[in-house]
């Protein structure tokens, strides 16, 4: 059991007097749609960026990581870091692109890139399917987590009902910010998160049981630090590594890591002042999730594996939280509940904000035909939110058992997808018929994958992303359905490169837009040096020691190559 200590209070309540005070300061007075979900388009790049990042620190993250790492050590966090390829893909090739396009939900794409009854289907298909459905999944586990984390600080009292309360304040919460501002306040939760989790981290290498980073090395066993998979050692298969690298970045739709920008991170994108803030504020949400945050995260699951050793599957992510009870200094209790519940409510509230913007805006809204003012339909988010908090409470009481499994899932029963959402910025030919019969066919050939093959994770995405995207593009090229008058207004409102646009034109006159492509692809392939090289480096300088200077040279060569990239394409617009 967790003792508190009056430090441990203030630490607690204090970060929560400074979010009221930011909600007080930022709190909506939206009169329009386009303010509540979008911020009129006019947030900087660092408040869009920094709540991309607060947004994906949930506090389910740390938990799932710890579950990875208990199971198959560090280099198990390749299932995660591999979706920084399409980040990079996205800040580099897409986010300019969302903010030419003035949607106000990526779903609204649809009527701009689509025509035709199909079109309509298609945008409120995704609306319920992914702002209801996988929303709840998503929220779903995001309740688990704090399932998990809520007995270990408040044993004596049900973490059922302690959940409850706190939905009630975040659906509260969510109603008064909006989308601005929740942005504001997440700056602030990120980096109170981040430094709580920092902390955490020192202090638990601090632990006499661990005795520092030599102490902890010596009782962990050598697979459970290696950093890159290898064909004779446990931890992550090569072969699983290679099809993550290769496969499952751009085939497989992820919250925060869709194949393209989407969902909360194309509505933050959305809501950048210019095309140049919507470009730095993806890219600085990419570094700092997948660079500068998780190292903490990783030394925590280690000292939890020493300290805890015989935790079973269900138990291991609690395994993070558990080290609390092991000689914390006072204060650091409270800091880091109010860290991990700042974590939980900066989630909570970009999801029922972002639910709620496509069942209203892609779903209702069309339907009624501007029947109804604004007022009616911020008052409709206001329920919507209320009702998409209870059933994500109910999913997760009764229909999760892990976060990792989850995670798992999702990326299994949506591969394929991601494919038609790269492609249909590219090429003409790809209708809305295309994206619908890619959400039928990917969970459909992904059963049969399963069952009829007993096939296992990522093999499964594999097979069913390969498969897909052949039936797709066939498809594509019998039966294109897109009136060409929306499509050529489409690449002279967007402008997506040309060459796989020129098919539509035949042999019209058509301006063709500098997009920097060689620039761009520079800046992918410096950012993932970057990220990947950085990571590295911590590696070297925590547990190996001898490859210090060559990874400081690849993380300054990334560095340069991503400063190039951006300098090019934000001066010449």
């Amino acid at each position: 059991m967790i003792q508190f200590h009056f430090w441990d209070y203030v630490l607690f309540i204090s970060p929560f007097l400074v979010i009221l005070g930011l909600l007080y300061k930022y709190r909506s007075k939206a009169k329009s749609t386009n303010e509540y979900f979008k911020a009129e388009g006019n947030l900087s790049w660092f408040v869009a960026g920094t709540a991309m990042v607060a947004t994906t620190f949930a506090a389910d993250t740390p938990l799932a990581v710890t579950e990875i790492i208990r199971s198959q050590g560090i280099v198990g966090n390749w299932l995660w870091w591999y979706m920084s390829i399409g980040g990079f893909v996205t800040v580099f090739f897409f986010a300019k692109l969302w903010k030419r396009s003035k949607a106000t939900t990526d779903l609204e794409l649809i009527y701009i890139r689509y025509s035709g009854k199909e079109a309509e289907f298609l945008r409120s298909f995704k609306a319920v399917v992914i702002g209801l459905i996988l929303n709840l999944i998503i929220l779903g586990w995001v309740n688990l987590a704090m399932l998990k984390i809520l007995p270990v600080f408040f044993p004596l009292y049900s973490p059922e009902i302690i959940l409850a309360f706190l939905l009630v304040f975040g659906v509260f919460y969510t109603a008064i910010a909006g989308l601005r501002g929740i942005s504001y306040i997440d700056v602030f939760q990120f980096f109170l998160a981040w430094i709580g989790c920092f902390l955490f981290a020192y202090f638990a290498l601090e632990l006499p049981q661990i005795e520092g980073l030599d102490g902890l090395k010596s009782k962990l066993p050598q697979t459970q630090l290696e950093f890159f998979p290898s064909l004779d050692k446990e931890g992550l298969p090569f072969d699983h590594f290679i099809i993550l690298i290769s496969v499952i970045w751009w085939s497989s739709w992820y919250p925060g890591s869709e194949p393209g920008g989407g969902g909360y991170i194309a509505q933050r994108i959305l809501s950048t002042k210019n095309e140049d803030a919507a470009l730095k504020s993806s890219l600085w949400f990419v570094i700092a999730h997948y660079f500068v945050r998780p190292w903490p995260w990783i030394i925590v699951a280690l000292v939890s594996v020493v300290l805890f050793p015989n935790l079973s599957e269900s138990e291991s992510g609690s395994g993070f939280l558990m080290v609390l009870q092991n000689g914390m200094p006072n204060g650091m209790k409270g800091l880091l509940l109010s860290a991990f519940l700042a974590a939980y409510l900066s989630t909570l509230a970009t999801h029922l904000n972002w639910g709620a913007s496509y069942l209203v805006n892609d779903l209702w809204k069309p339907i009624l035909k501007n029947q109804k003012g604004d007022s009616y339909f911020l008052k409709l988010s206001y329920v919507l939110q209320i009702f998409t908090a209870s059933f994500a409470f109910l999913l997760a009481v009764y229909g999760m058992d892990t976060v990792k499994g989850a995670w798992v899932f999702l990326l299994e029963a949506s591969s394929g997808i991601g494919f038609v959402l790269i492609v249909r910025w590219f090429y003409w030919r790809f209708s809305a018929k295309t994206e619908i019969l890619a959400f039928i066919l990917s969970p459909f050939v992904y059963l049969i994958v399963l069952k009829c093959f007993n096939s296992i994770f990522p093999y499964t995405v594999l097979y069913t992303s390969l498969s897909t995207a052949i039936i797709l593009i066939v498809y594509s090229y019998i039966f294109p359905s897109t009136n060409k008058d929306q499509l050529k207004e489409f690449y002279h409102l967007v402008k997506p490169p040309f060459y796989f646009w020129k098919g539509l034109f035949e042999n019209e006159k058509i301006e063709i837009y500098n997009n920097h492509i060689g620039y761009s692809i520079l800046g992918v392939v410096s950012g993932l040096l970057f990220v990947f090289s950085g990571l590295y480096l911590v590696q070297s300088i925590l547990w190996d020691g001898g490859f210090i200077i060559p990874t400081i040279l690849f993380t300054m060569f990334g560095l340069v190559g991503l400063g190039i990239a951006v300098k090019k394409i934000t001066s010449n617009n």
